[in-house]
């Protein structure tokens, strides 16, 4: 028995010895760019007397993080907090990046973390470059505790406050946070290869506002992943609604850690429709004056799939040549790779050429003034989009009609509370055309009512108001820090004293 044994062990040792020498080396070539730090926003942020001990890093990094934290830094900054923006930098060319000179936000930009790569890249780079930024504020102005604020369900609300938590061992603020995404039980009942009849479209439309719905954890990728990522790692959580604030109690976080403010979406629009862009969209696209245009983008993950991408276009096209409707389609880069990839593009473009008075394409508009202007103006009845931001703000536009082109929607709240907006599923060709023609025919019949939707996500102006003031309060007490220990939350002690052994 014993000689069996020692054979055995030899045996397992000489097999780990000829494993051992099978593995090869492989290169990491990725290599980050430095970040780029102004040390004179920085100095002027940091050498002002203000009462406190703390400062609010407003993280921006994505085009709707521009005109989102954009009135948050304003408000701060009219109520004396001092505050400063972290930027990632990812978006850095001209027209991805100008929200950041649309909204003026340069002179409070401390650092550009120069982020690039696809979407596993940027997260690493992320990861390491925003929590070595947190230490090196940490070492330099030590006497002040920082509190970053991340935005929404981004790929930097996730791993900047995951960096951050990792990296400094404290929590951060999170601005529209609990979006998760649900379905309305309806959706299980359509099928791929069945095109709706009329019948079919009205029981799907009314459905949306008389059957319950469910959480769908899986869309739009990798958003809910970045937003439970980020709930885990933040201590102040400002929520659009009473529905955000529900799913974050069920998950488990603190009550008193959940604010219900709104959107600061809101803010952002009344900011643009005072201010309006030196040159208007309309001198820009001059067709989009003549006409009663539907708005359309597609950029989604999920929808740049196979079938869900030919289904849409195909809607597109059938709502192009089989109806009235004029369609502007604004093209991101995602949606240009997806027409190229399934050979698409140059069939749109025939499109184009054979109806040039009814479909345009165009590229992003660079200007959030112009998606405002456009809304505004009584030329758009109706945008058809697969955005979250979207679903949002078409609430505070009474003229335009809402078509979310998903299986589900992260704002769920905007179809059966606010009345405001439309599932529309991408299984097949039919759906889009047909349930866009049915609204336009008699939406009011069905229970929405696109001109008198409810606007749920608070007044213009006054949602940063709020978020400020409880940050406000919190920093008016020395006490107050962002560690993230449970004895804090039962008010046994606070914590006075870093710790540098994570």
């Amino acid at each position: 028995m014993g000689h069996r044994k020692q054979s055995s062990s030899k045996v397992i040792e000489s097999n780990q010895k000829n494993i051992s020498r099978k593995f090869d080396s492989l290169k990491v070539d990725k290599e980050f760019l430095p970040i780029k730090i102004n040390c004179g926003n920085l100095e002027t942020i940091f050498s002002k007397d203000n009462d406190f001990n703390k400062a609010l890093a407003i993280v921006i990094g994505t085009k709707p993080d521009f005109y989102k934290q954009a009135p948050l830094l304003i408000e701060s900054i009219k109520e004396g907090l001092p505050s400063f923006i972290i930027s990632t930098g990812q978006h850095y060319d001209e027209l991805l990046g100008y929200g950041i000179k649309e909204f003026d936000l340069e002179n409070s930009i401390v650092c550009d973390l120069q982020i690039r790569g696809d979407l596993m890249e940027k997260s690493s780079d992320l990861i390491m470059k925003f929590g070595y930024f947190g230490r090196f504020l940490k070492k330099k102005y030590s006497s002040n505790r920082i509190l970053p604020i991340v935005h929404g369900d981004t790929l930097v609300a996730g791993i900047a406050t995951l960096s951050w938590v990792f990296g400094l061992g404290q929590k951060v603020g999170q601005n529209e946070a609990g979006l998760r995404s649900m379905s309305p039980t309806i959706i299980k009942d359509i099928k791929m290869n069945v095109y709706p009849n009329r019948s079919d479209i009205e029981k799907f439309i009314t459905n949306q506002l008389s059957s319950s719905w469910f959480l769908t954890r899986e869309e739009p990728f990798p958003e809910q992943i970045d937003t439970w990522v980020c709930s885990a790692g933040t201590k102040f959580f400002f929520v659009p609604t009473k529905l955000n604030k529900e799913h974050l109690l069920r998950e488990g976080y603190p009550d008193e850690d959940i604010h219900i403010v709104g959107n600061s979406v809101v803010d952002a629009i009344g900011i643009k429709r005072m201010k309006k862009p030196e040159k208007s969209i309309f001198e820009l696209y001059p067709k989009l004056e003549s006409g009663n245009w539907i708005r359309m983008d597609i950029h989604r993950r999920e929808n740049l799939t196979n079938h869900r991408f030919n289904a849409i276009i195909g809607g597109l096209t059938d709502l192009i040549k089989d109806s009235e409707f004029r369609v502007v389609l604004v093209l991101l880069n995602a949606t240009i790779s997806a027409l190229n990839r399934f050979d698409l593009y140059n069939k749109l473009k025939d499109l184009e050429m054979a109806y040039p008075d009814k479909f345009m394409m165009t590229d992003l508009w660079k200007e959030y003034g112009h998606v405002v202007e456009f809304l505004d103006s009584g030329k758009c009845w109706a945008e058809i989009t697969d955005s979250g931001s979207l679903q949002e703000e078409l609430l505070y536009f009474p003229k335009v009609s809402s078509f979310t082109v998903r299986f589900n929607t992260d704002r769920p709240e905007t179809v059966f509370d606010a009345k405001g907006n439309l599932l529309v599923p991408p299984i097949n060709r039919m759906w889009l055309p047909k349930m866009v023609s049915t609204i336009y025919d008699k939406g009011v019949d069905y229970g929405f009512n696109f001109k008198k939707k409810k606007q749920i996500y608070g007044n213009p102006g006054e949602v940063s108001k709020k978020i400020v003031k409880i940050m406000k309060k919190e920093f008016e007490n020395r006490e107050t820090n962002f560690f993230p220990w449970l004895h804090q939350r039962f008010n046994y002690w606070h914590e006075k004293d870093d710790f540098d052994y994570l």
